[in-house]
């Protein structure tokens, strides 16, 4: 599969992955990704009261990620756990 970033996210998602937009990943990579970025949004500090923060960005792109994998992948699915998404694999096919 292939991410469906918006341009300001790209080069967010290219510095945290390591991998350029254009690759295609397999599921375990996915998910990988998904874990590195959530990973990034927890150990970003609180930016309260800007109009850009690390945090915001990461959180969003956290959803995008998780949404497009849920959509993908018929055997994952999205919760969300205090506004932050995981991914579950509880559908069994």
């Amino acid at each position: 599969m292939k991410f469906k970033l918006p341009r300001r996210q790209r080069k967010s998602f290219e510095t945290i992955s390591g991998k350029t937009i254009e690759t295609n990943l397999n599921k375990k990579e996915a998910l990988e990704i998904f874990e590195m970025v959530k990973e990034i949004y927890s150990s970003a500090p609180n930016t309260f009261g800007s109009a850009k923060g690390k945090k915001e960005d990461a959180l969003e792109m956290l959803m995008i990620i998780s949404d497009q994998i849920s959509k993908e992948y018929k055997d994952c699915e999205v919760i969300w756990r205090q506004g932050v998404p995981e991914i579950t694999k509880v559908k069994d096919l």
